[in-house]
């Protein structure tokens, strides 16, 4: 499992522990957009030897697929009635 990988996967874990906690919408929401903001930062300030200026865009368009399906996941479980 690759650090990146490791990341989302927490990125993804926090969010929904967030739902299943019983957090309001608008806090995991919020959430969602911060962890992912804060996901960025960290890609932005990885290890120039080691990730080169297009791997890191890549990896950002992926957490920003992973943020678009979170925001769906949340909109989903909160109109369901979860909460």
């Amino acid at each position: 499992m690759t650090d990146f990988d490791n990341l989302k996967r927490s990125y993804a874990a926090a969010i929904q522990c967030g739902m299943a906690m019983g957090s309001p919408y608008q806090d995991v929401r919020h959430a969602n957009d911060v962890i992912h903001k804060l996901c960025e930062e960290l890609i932005d300030n990885s290890d120039n030897r080691r990730y080169s200026p297009e791997d890191k865009q890549a990896m950002k368009w992926d957490l920003e697929a992973l943020k678009e399906t979170l925001s769906r996941e949340i909109d989903t479980y909160y109109r369901n009635g979860q909460q």
